[in-house]
């Protein structure tokens, strides 16, 4: 039996301004809280409890700006005892 378990989530990006050159990416905050939720609830379904959620970050350079966004979470839940 697994004492952990893990998942990632690959957030959804909304383009506000130009797709081709990735201005103005925003992450759909929205969209991935339901992905947590549904994920989380699953875990606890199956025996787990979620004990770490870790988002995982990228950028990119674009017309000489930066940009961060959350390009994916990874969740890390413990089995229950």
């Amino acid at each position: 039996m697994n004492m952990y378990k893990t998942i990632s989530i690959h957030t959804r990006s909304t383009y506000w301004t130009n797709k081709e050159s990735s201005e103005e990416l925003l992450v759909d905050s929205d969209d991935l809280a339901r992905e947590i939720e549904k994920v989380s609830n699953a875990l606890y379904n199956q025996g787990y409890e979620v004990a770490l959620i870790t988002p995982i970050n990228s950028g990119t350079i674009s017309n000489g700006n930066g940009y961060y966004q959350t390009e994916s979470i990874i969740i890390t839940a413990r089995k229950r005892s």
